[in-house]
């Protein structure tokens, strides 16, 4: 991993354009489960969805409990059922402590149960973006966990021993990269078709994201101005996933674990993440030189050469939850403490939504180098899923499982996708 002392400064102007809601706090729901708070000693339960840091988070968590005795966690991390089973959690009395939340739409479904986090004094400090996300009838609803970007990582040595000197910006670029990695004897690709998650969360944003206005094509979608049937840019991304999954091996039988096993293990080109992938780089060998580039979906190489960048997600705190304080105390250790800071740069390894601290490169690794690299270029489209109507991002992730499985053609693909907006939208 290249060493560098120079810290990133990140300007996120223009990721995303968020808008605002009403935020409720009700008692009807008595916070539960793993959460204990009797005797000496408290139990925090977290309950978030990036799977990725679920091994980091848990050794930052015990660094909190050494110098906070009295108070220990569980955490548990999901990522393909997350939504259903958090539902699950509430109903059943086992109510998480922190929980995941994607953004406004996601908010606004949990509102009841989110305790107003206004005066916490790291809200002061959080980006306009994330504020923006996050931010319902004036009251700050969440804490938000980091800024990401998404596209290919690719694995430099493999590009270079192929003879691949500069990264493709079309599709015709990309095939000549893919034939290049398969002459080599190395396998261009491999996905985790096997897992709605990826595809609905992100792929299917790269679609909202391209539009001229992605929040008018959304808001079309409600009003039934617009439709994914025929539109020209999810045509193109159809098209592009069905030849992304062309070039992988048992695409519908890889999962993430598989997926990034695969790739630390250097024996594949390129593989769709993004720099919350690189602890788990990190943890086989700091010596992958790995970076991340733009999806060249089609031959316009301008278009094409941006990648998807965005506040990552937030952790709300359960309004009902008996350890509610100690949850709060937490999330400000993290934003407003020197060892805080660092835990959520060098191990958890998230570019922050704050002003008052940074990640530097050798924190954040390349792949959050090339992120910053590419918001400072201004070179970025926005995450646009939290804008989803509930159930969508599973739907949409299914719905793609059927296209690349080859149960479904394209024109299958669209409808299915506006059959599944005009069903679950409000």
């Amino acid at each position: 991993m290249k060493k560098m002392k120079k810290v990133l400064a990140l300007a996120l102007a223009g990721v995303m354009t968020l808008g605002l809601t009403a935020c409720e706090s009700s008692d009807t729901t008595e916070g539960g489960g793993e959460s204990k708070a009797s005797g000496d000693k408290k139990t925090i339960y977290i309950y978030q969805m990036k799977i990725e840091i679920d091994e980091a988070l848990k050794e930052v968590t015990k660094k909190y409990t050494e110098t906070h005795p009295d108070v220990e966690f569980v955490v548990e991390s999901a990522s393909d059922n997350y939504n259903t089973s958090l539902k699950t959690k509430f109903t059943g009395g086992e109510a998480p402590d922190i929980f995941t939340l994607t953004g406004y739409e996601d908010a606004k479904m949990w509102s009841s149960n989110l305790e107003d986090l206004s005066g916490e004094p790291w809200v002061e400090n959080m980006v306009d973006q994330a504020k923006e996300g996050i931010v319902i009838d004036g009251k700050v609803c969440g804490f938000p966990t980091s800024v990401e970007g998404w596209g290919y990582m690719y694995n430099k040595r493999l590009f270079e021993q192929a003879g691949i000197k500069t990264l493709p910006t079309t599709m015709t670029e990309l095939k000549e990269v893919c034939g290049k990695l398969s002459d080599a004897g190395i396998q261009p690709l491999t996905e985790c078709y096997m897992d709605w998650y990826q595809a609905g969360m992100f792929m299917v944003n790269t679609g909202i994201a391209r539009q001229e206005d992605p929040m008018g094509f959304i808001n079309g979608l409600n009003d039934g101005t617009k439709t994914f049937v025929g539109d020209p840019i999810f045509t193109e991304l159809a098209n592009f996933l069905l030849y992304d999954v062309s070039q992988c091996e048992s695409p519908m039988n890889t999962d993430f674990n598989t997926q990034m096993a695969q790739f630390t293990s250097e024996s594949v080109g390129f593989t769709a993440g993004g720099n919350w992938n690189q602890p788990a780089l990190d943890a086989v060998s700091e010596d992958i030189e790995s970076g991340l580039m733009p999806f060249p979906i089609n031959d316009d190489s301008e278009t094409n050469d941006k990648l998807y960048v965005g506040i990552a997600g937030y952790w709300g705190v359960n309004t009902n939850s008996p350890v509610k304080e100690e949850a709060k105390d937490f999330l400000e250790w993290l934003a407003t403490t020197e060892e805080g800071q660092s835990c959520m740069t060098k191990d958890l390894q998230l570019i922050p939504a704050f002003t008052n601290f940074s990640a530097d490169a050798e924190s954040i690794g390349d792949l959050g180098t090339d992120v910053s690299k590419y918001v400072q270029e201004g070179k970025t489209y926005g995450f646009y899923y939290s804008f989803y109507p509930d159930g969508f991002n599973q739907a949409a992730g299914e719905a793609v499982q059927r296209l690349v499985a080859g149960k479904a053609s394209v024109d299958e693909f669209l409808q299915e996708l506006q059959q599944q907006w005009d069903n679950l939208k409000k």
